[in-house]
């Protein structure tokens, strides 16, 4: 993978350095120690798949770079150094992950395969009006569950298929990305947008109720997805 890590700490970009260098991948490593040449890297078509990005520089808000950077439609995840507080449950509009400092070796291999499987997805086969159809995790919104069928919400559209949504949670290696906020429904956590009395908004604008008994389940889930503890 290309590697991006911005910090101004040159202690801190050593530490992340050996920790990716040491992980079973080989990986192409790029330094920058203030924000202004990253972006002006970014902007001139540079492209990396993993950004390590400090929260606190002289020059810039970690918080505000990654925004700026979703906002850019440039296509990089993004590991947040900080420490750990509520405002992860708000953030899913600019940071995949958070590494807590001092940084962990076994975490930033973590963050490193989780991409891994995010670049090169595993495809599943789902068999719906006869047709074969191939899907990886990331293309599921969420799936409704009926008697007998579930209903497959993908960025591309709906599909019927004659599964059940225990059985559809089985099929995943890592079921982890993927929550039950009531019986009927699974949603996918790489879609979430924001908590709200009731319930839970997707991306698409979708309002799925959330049970009073899986709230403290799905902040629990929720936390464990965003920092893949």
């Amino acid at each position: 993978m290309k590697i991006a890590i911005c910090d101004d700490e040159v202690k801190d970009i050593e530490l992340l350095y050996g920790h990716i260098s040491s992980h079973k991948l080989e990986h192409e490593i790029f330094q920058f120690t203030s924000a202004k040449p990253l972006l002006k890297c970014l902007y001139s078509g540079e492209r990396f798949d993993l950004l390590f990005l400090d929260v606190q520089m002289p020059d810039s808000d970690g918080w505000e770079i990654a925004k700026e950077i979703k906002a850019a439609n440039i296509h990089i995840y993004i590991a947040m150094a900080t420490v750990m507080g509520g405002y992860i449950y708000d953030c899913f509009d600019r940071v995949d992950w958070f590494a807590v400092k001092p940084v962990q070796r076994e975490k930033i291999h973590q963050i490193l395969d989780n991409v891994q499987k995010r670049i090169s997805p595993k495809v599943l086969e789902f068999q719906s009006d006869k047709l074969t159809l191939k899907l990886t995790a990331s293309e599921i919104i969420y799936v409704e569950g009926g008697r007998n069928d579930i209903f497959i919400h993908t960025v591309k559209g709906c599909h019927k298929v004659r599964l059940s949504l225990k059985e559809f949670l089985n099929m995943f290696n890592d079921p982890h990305c993927f929550f039950r906020p009531h019986r009927s429904v699974v949603i996918n956590l790489d879609y979430y947008e924001k908590i709200e009395s009731w319930g839970i908004v997707l991306k698409n604008g979708k309002k799925i109720h959330l049970t009073k008994n899986n709230r403290k389940p799905f902040y629990d889930m929720l936390s464990q997805y965003i920092t893949k503890e």
